[in-house]
């Protein structure tokens, strides 16, 4: 079965091979660009909806060592990663492999993935700003995922694909040290 929306073409295919990385060189970059804009601000906004003052707290402590900050990003990136493919992989074991099951254990990987990006980006957009005066989580997310988006314009896809985890990492690596290191519990650190 042949399906076709748009710029995009896709066979039928078992969930594990629906998507090849070569398929995102053939969207143009402007299309890229507009959809991690979109994903970037609703991912970001359910953040924020959620909790405006973790994010703030997530800005004091993933700008406070940014340097290590985008290491400990990158291990939450790996370890969703790792737990996505892990699942995916014993669902395969088990025969399913062409099922709505599939389709929807990616689909929340995916969504925990780009949580994360939305957090990230707008812990980067929210300090941006703070550097030029007042700290306006808001508006550090628009200019967060004006960020992304202009990483997805310029870049070639795969170098893009890298340095937005990176960016996002940044920002999500401070909540993340606070959660691996502290004893009591995932809080975040605040100043003092």
């Amino acid at each position: 079965m042949h399906v076709a929306f748009g710029w995009v073409s896709a066979t039928t295919v078992p969930a594990m091979q629906a998507v090849s990385p070569s398929a995102i060189e053939q969207v143009p970059p402007g299309y890229r660009a507009a959809a991690a804009f979109a994903l970037v601000v609703a991912f970001g906004a359910a953040v924020l909806f959620r909790s405006q003052r973790y994010v703030e707290a997530a800005v004091d402590s993933s700008m406070r060592r940014p340097h290590v900050s985008v290491v400990y990003g990158a291990i939450a990136y790996g370890l969703v990663g790792f737990l996505g493919l892990l699942a995916l992989m014993q669902l395969s074991l088990v025969g399913i492999t062409d099922s709505a099951v599939v389709y929807v254990a990616a689909a929340a990987v995916g969504a925990v993935a780009f949580a994360l990006g939305g957090l990230g980006y707008v812990v980067v957009g929210t300090r941006s700003l703070e550097l030029l005066g007042e700290r306006q989580p808001w508006n550090g997310l628009v200019l967060g995922a004006v960020i992304s988006a202009l990483i997805w314009l310029v870049l070639p896809p795969l170098t893009a694909a890298v340095v937005w985890v990176v960016v996002a990492a940044v920002g999500v690596g401070g909540p993340v040290r606070t959660w691996m290191h502290d004893e009591r519990g995932a809080t975040v650190e605040t100043a003092s």
